[in-house]
């Protein structure tokens, strides 16, 4: 057994020395690759930057990271609730329910996502506008945090939705496939208590298909925070199209991608690190 772990140990060594080589060899010479010199000074005063009057302020790129942050928040939480409808009637008794959930799941599945977001854009961001005026938003508790100005709620309402839709679809497979793991004698053993399905699905199943759904749900959102920046095509303020407008106006085309690509990276770690603690939380349980 020890001679495996040992292996194990020296290949991860060589993968860190052959990365940690790899970002020097890029941090020495890759300067040589772009027509200006790197000016990190410009870029770290475009996330945030301190003003006697109104302290810390958010620059181009930090409203591009905060409104990321807003939408993988909101796309979460109704994407995990489309998810769960889809798996449910992926999993249910009735075939009628099932055949529903399955051509959903098929079609959102095989659309590519670009295409859906101009379909929910071009026919709903429209109707979002002249539906209200979004000026209450601001009332809202945590409104300044969780939501953009009232002007930019159509289109990202409009986001939320096609990115709900399109991860919903995939999450409702983790549900199915997490419902189907758990052992037949489950359902069994609660009917014969008394159970209704609703109550078995609540108390004994999902609490147990959660645990095989940790880990591919896990990815699931981090492939959501990547995907978020494919909304950039309809002027969401998110990071990349923040990005792009700085680089436009900076000039600075290097160290604005590589921040971006940083911030992606910080985000889906973090997502990925919260995954494993719930995963081992759940083993210890």
């Amino acid at each position: 057994m020890q001679a495996p772990r040992r292996v194990r140990r020296i290949v991860d060594a060589l993968l860190l020395a052959c990365l940690a080589a790899g970002l020097l060899f890029f941090w020495l010479y890759g300067e040589r690759a772009v027509t200006t010199p790197w000016d990190w000074s410009a870029l770290a005063r475009a996330f945030f930057r301190v003003e006697p009057d109104q302290g810390i302020v958010p620059g181009p790129l930090g409203v591009g990271l905060i409104n990321t942050l807003r939408l993988s928040f909101w796309t979460v939480i109704f994407a995990s609730c489309v998810g769960l409808c889809l798996g449910l009637a992926r999993t249910a008794r009735t075939r009628p329910a099932r055949v529903t959930g399955g051509v959903l799941v098929a079609l959102t599945r095989n659309m590519p996502p670009l295409v859906l977001v101009f379909i929910v854009h071009y026919f709903l961001s429209g109707r979002l506008a002249a539906m209200a005026d979004w000026s209450w938003t601001g009332n809202l508790p945590l409104a300044d945090a969780l939501l953009p100005a009232p002007a930019r709620m159509p289109v990202f309402v409009s986001a939320v939705i096609t990115l709900s839709l399109y991860e919903g679809a995939y999450i409702g497979e983790i549900v199915r496939a997490g419902i189907a793991g758990v052992a037949k004698e489950q359902w069994e053993a609660a009917a014969s208590l008394g159970f209704t399905r609703f109550a078995c699905l609540r108390r004994i199943i999902l609490p147990q298909a959660f645990h095989f759904m940790i880990p591919p749900l896990t990815g699931q959102i981090t492939s959501l925070i990547k995907d978020s920046a494919i909304v950039s095509v309809i002027s969401v303020q998110e990071l990349t199209f923040q990005g792009t407008e700085f680089m436009t106006s900076s000039g600075l085309s290097g160290e604005v991608w590589l921040a971006v690509t940083g911030c992606y990276l910080i985000l889906c770690l973090l997502v990925s690190l919260l995954g494993r603690v719930l995963e081992n939380r759940k083993k210890w349980a």
